[in-house]
């Protein structure tokens, strides 16, 4: 490896935030404020189906009572429709009233809207699957990870004046602040994604299963889903600055690159 291959490569790396702090290390999927909605009574494999592999639009409804309370646990919502219906139809079900939800959904879609013309990048992902685990053996703190990071966008339903989702036609990636981690701390290798045409979640999931068969109390937890904000920002950079991906002329031979990074001028 040449110098300024080792230099982009400790770039690239100092790039990938793997602190706790990071919401793609760690989301906390009990808080019930915040720019985040969870999705109830689902399955990941028919919601990536609709959404993505059928570009259709889905909806969302409200399945909890008014609140008189911050503490509105799923189990409280629960219901006994377990037909193959509820999870073939357009309808993405929320643990949030109707009135919440839509409070919720005209603030993230205006956030999102906001971050998009300030940064030039979509922030909005429906996170689905959430590698559930623990930073030792002794720690008694559930760590939740995201997964599969879908991108996706909040479209106004003019009828019904309430808010569809849809996915964008952008990449899905792998949780590179995740992979980073794991490989660092457990020397656990994550798969990568193929967001090819017969790819499915449930597919990665059993992957990332076999992948963490060896450690005691993780799992994978695959209908788990979120929708909130995920910065990639760092990510472009990321890729801006892999020798792969540069077609015409190699990064590594770029005059600027090698004279920032290693000749000078």
């Amino acid at each position: 490896m040449t110098r300024v291959e080792a230099l982009l490569e400790d770039a690239r790396k100092r790039l990938v935030e793997t602190g706790t702090r990071n919401r793609l290390i760690h989301v906390n999927r009990n808080a019930s404020r915040g720019n985040l909605l969870n999705v109830i009574n689902e399955r990941s494999d028919d919601i990536f189906q609709i959404l993505r592999l059928n570009g259709k639009k889905m909806r969302f409804a409200g399945k909890g009572e008014e609140e008189t309370s911050d503490d509105l646990t799923l189990a409280e919502i629960a219901d006994h429709d377990v037909s193959e219906g509820r999870y073939t139809d357009s309808i993405i079900e929320t643990p949030l009233s109707t009135d919440a939800l839509q409070k919720l959904l005209l603030k993230l879609s205006r956030d999102a809207r906001t971050a998009e013309e300030e940064q030039g990048i979509n922030i909005l992902f429906l996170a689905i699957g959430f590698l559930r685990w623990y930073e030792d053996s002794k720690s008694d703190v559930l760590r939740e990870s995201p997964l599969i990071l879908m991108p996706v966008e909040l479209v106004r339903n003019i009828k019904t004046s309430t808010y569809d989702i849809v996915c964008r036609d952008d990449d899905i990636v792998t949780n590179l602040s995740l992979q980073e981690r794991l490989k660092l701390d457990f020397g656990i290798s994550l798969p990568e994604i193929d967001d090819s045409a017969d790819w499915s979640p449930g597919d990665y999931f059993a992957e990332v299963e076999e992948t963490i068969s060896g450690k005691e109390r993780w799992s994978v937890d695959h209908d788990g889903m979120q929708l909130g904000f995920f910065s990639f920002a760092k990510l472009m950079m990321l890729r801006d600055l892999d020798p792969d991906n540069w077609d015409e002329e190699s990064l590594l031979i770029n005059k600027l690159v090698t004279g920032l990074l290693s000749e000078g001028f």
